[in-house]
């Protein structure tokens, strides 16, 4: 009568009976399954999710974007969290990155938990969409060039509570045309056998005013700033963009 419940019940058997490698390779699709499946019979609101379930979800929102999410989850009910929740879970990781903000601390935390020591740093840039966004948690607006300070970018430079200043700054200062991006590459340790993620350390927009002196004296100061938390940066690389400067 319901053969897709046959269907199941035969699968579930079927794992509970396999060893640990494969009970293991089919461990997360159970654990969807389980989800759905104890989800049907709740309320919309507040469903329940475990965090293999919402670390999977940040992984596809990430991935896949809204749309792809947002299709997934209205034909999949029960399955994912909603974007009010996966929004809460984002802020709680401490994971929004500020234009012009030099991540450090987060740096030192992600070179603990892989217990590595040397990196090589990089920095690129890339063209993008000029436009001025608002970010209502720093009061800045974000999308100007950021002007830099013995070569760093100041952060949170544009802020202003008055409204003839901000369409001055419309007028008068030209949308930044690229996006400067600062990574940091974890360099494997010989007895480890995973290889550590990079780590993005800041990003920022700029136009073409930087100058080699401003370079140097930026990769002069994220060298100390890592120093000083017990990280080795043992080499820089630039792309084609910033190398024409130096």
């Amino acid at each position: 009568k319901h053969p897709l419940l046959q269907k199941l019940i035969t699968w579930y058997q079927q794992v509970g009976t396999e060893n640990k490698d494969n009970e293991n390779k089919h461990g997360f699709l159970k654990h969807f399954i389980d989800t759905i499946a104890n989800n049907f019979t709740k309320s919309s609101n507040n469903l329940p999710y475990s965090d293999t379930i919402k670390n999977f979800a940040l992984s596809l929102y990430i991935l896949g974007g809204k749309l792809t999410y947002e299709f997934i989850r209205l034909n999949l009910p029960g399955s994912l969290p909603s974007l009010t929740m996966l929004n809460t879970l984002i802020s709680n990781l401490n994971s929004k990155i500020s234009e012009a903000e030099f991540r450090f601390d987060q740096l030192q935390k992600h070179f603990d938990d892989y217990n590595v020591q040397y990196a090589f740093g990089s920095e690129d840039t890339t063209g993008i969409i000029k436009k001025i966004k608002y970010d209502s948690t720093t009061n800045t607006f974000n999308g100007f060039p950021t002007p830099p300070d013995h070569g760093v970018p100041i952060k949170e430079y544009y802020q202003t509570n008055s409204f003839d200043t901000l369409k001055l700054g419309f007028n008068s200062i030209d949308k930044s045309s690229l996006l400067n991006v600062h990574m940091i590459q974890p360099v494997q340790s010989i007895n480890q056998s995973i290889i550590p993620s990079p780590f993005l350390l800041s990003a920022y927009g700029i136009d073409n005013t930087a100058t080699a002196n401003d370079i140097l004296q930026r990769w002069w100061y994220i060298f100390n700033q890592c120093l000083q938390r017990n990280i080795r940066i043992i080499g820089f690389s630039t792309g084609e963009k910033i190398s024409k400067y130096c």
